[in-house]
């Protein structure tokens, strides 16, 4: 539909796959009808974070990349976001177009490939 919306036939865009992922996941917190908040963080500074949820129990920092692999210049902005929320942060997850979940360094530190999150 988004791409109906924007006349975007050629391939998929950085903002075009952030924004599908962050549908997706809007949709799932709501049809299961979880007690959960959705932000986009940014200080004036320019530090940001794609998607920040608020559960009852914390933060989780979310960053969407379009690309195959996670580096570790990637981790930076969550892990001093992660310092703004120290008694309630639950950890990172960065959603990218690889093909295996894999532990990140730092505590609670995930890539989670998006086929595997929205399928």
């Amino acid at each position: 539909m988004l791409r109906q919306a924007t006349g975007n036939w050629g391939p998929a865009t950085g903002s075009l796959f952030e924004t599908m992922v962050v549908s997706e996941i809007y949709k799932w917190i709501k049809t299961n009808q979880r007690d959960t908040s959705l932000f986009f963080y940014r200080t004036h500074g320019g530090l940001e974070c794609d998607l920040l949820l608020q559960t009852e129990e914390g933060f989780i920092g979310i960053e969407i990349k379009m690309r195959d692999k996670i580096y570790s210049k990637d981790m930076g902005p969550m892990k001093e976001i992660a310092k703004k929320f120290p008694d309630n942060w639950l950890g990172s997850i960065f959603i990218y177009n690889g093909v295996s979940i894999e532990k990140l360094p730092g505590d609670r530190n995930w890539a989670i490939p998006a086929w595997r999150l929205l399928t």
